[in-house]
């Protein structure tokens, strides 16, 4: 699961609000940023090229140079790695769209030895030869992956041959497959992590998307607030930007969201200002998800990877700690209150 947007919200009384009552740190935009325009109804967008995929040049290089091994007659399965919303699932469909494959979706925590059967009956019949693909592919049962193994190696079940097919998996927690299965790892050629966006990379697939799906007249200074406020990934950027396009109002999106600064939420501050409040003494994880009002595993997967990306806090053997980045970032929201 990835951070969600509108569920996370909370309130941090005065802290965080200023005399007017306005969140500190949303912009204060004193003329209107917003055209309002007839919205285009089509509202898909999914890059289908590695073109039109922003960013990530890297991972599309090695991706292209596998296809091109693969079309010369070398097999090659692909691990998508990297945090939810980055966009695996596009870039899994673009790999299979250059081969020319069929492209078979499923879902990790559905998939049985049966599904495996199913697709193997499924494929040996298309004209097409076909891609695999399976989203959160860690949550595969140990027993599925085992079984797995011979035809992904070998492409052979019960000493029967079959027909070839790409494997592309995509997970936000490679170690778990590695810890459940680690042969069934080493069967995948081709691994690849998808690396962190930054805020330039987020404003040119915003204009992508507006240009694609709504076609809207937006200021530049619009572009760049939305791209700084939403953790740096692609699927919350658009999600942000659809709301802004449906109400024509940034403060209040960015209310509504409990958006602080720079993507950090009033849940993000409440962790932050009970670290600052220790005096270095590190708290543990479950401390922090009891200041969250999360269960331990929802601290882990949504909150805690954003504020270790951006150095807010830092792990240590006995708990988190404040990095001075985060000293700063808290003493920079209190002069702006002030």
């Amino acid at each position: 699961m990835g951070f969600d947007l509108l569920g996370m919200i909370t309130t941090m009384g005065d802290l965080l609000l200023d005399k007017t009552g306005d969140l500190i740190g949303l912009p204060k935009i004193e003329k209107p940023i917003y055209i309002q325009q007839p919205i285009n109804q089509k509202f898909t967008y999914r890059p289908e090229t590695f073109d039109e995929y922003i960013s990530q040049d890297r991972a599309k290089d090695k991706a292209k140079l596998t296809i091109e091994l693969i079309n010369k007659g070398f097999p090659r399965h692909f691990l998508l790695m990297g945090s939810a919303g980055f966009g695996k699932t596009t870039l899994s469909g673009i790999i299979a769209k250059e081969l020319g494959f069929n492209f078979n979706v499923y879902v990790g925590s559905n998939f049985t030895i049966d599904t495996m059967n199913d697709f193997l009956v499924k494929q040996s019949d298309t004209k097409l030869p076909n891609v695999l693909f399976i989203d959160e592919i860690a949550e595969l049962d140990k027993n599925v992956l085992t079984y797995m193994l011979p035809i992904m190696g070998d492409f052979k079940l019960n000493g029967l041959d079959l027909r070839k097919f790409i494997l592309i998996g995509a997970t936000t927690d490679t170690w778990v497959l590695a810890k459940k299965c680690q042969p069934f790892l080493d069967r995948i050629q081709c691994q690849i992590y998808l690396e962190n966006y930054d805020a330039q990379s987020i404003k040119k697939l915003l204009k992508q998307y507006n240009n694609q799906v709504h076609k809207v007249n937006i200021t530049e200074e619009s572009y760049d607030i939305i791209s700084r406020n939403v953790r740096y990934t692609p699927r919350l950027a658009m999600a942000l930007f659809d709301y802004f396009i449906a109400c024509g109002d940034l403060n209040k999106v960015l209310n509504m969201n409990r958006i602080i600064k720079d993507g950090f939420d009033d849940i993000d501050i409440r962790i932050l200002e009970h670290l600052n409040s220790t005096g270095g003494k590190p708290i543990g994880e479950e401390a922090l998800s009891i200041i969250a009002n999360m269960t331990k595993d929802e601290y882990k997967g949504l909150r805690e990877p954003y504020l270790m990306r951006q150095s807010m806090i830092s792990r240590t053997a006995r708990g988190r700690i404040l990095t001075n980045i985060g000293k700063t970032f808290l003493e920079g929201l209190k002069n702006e209150k002030a």
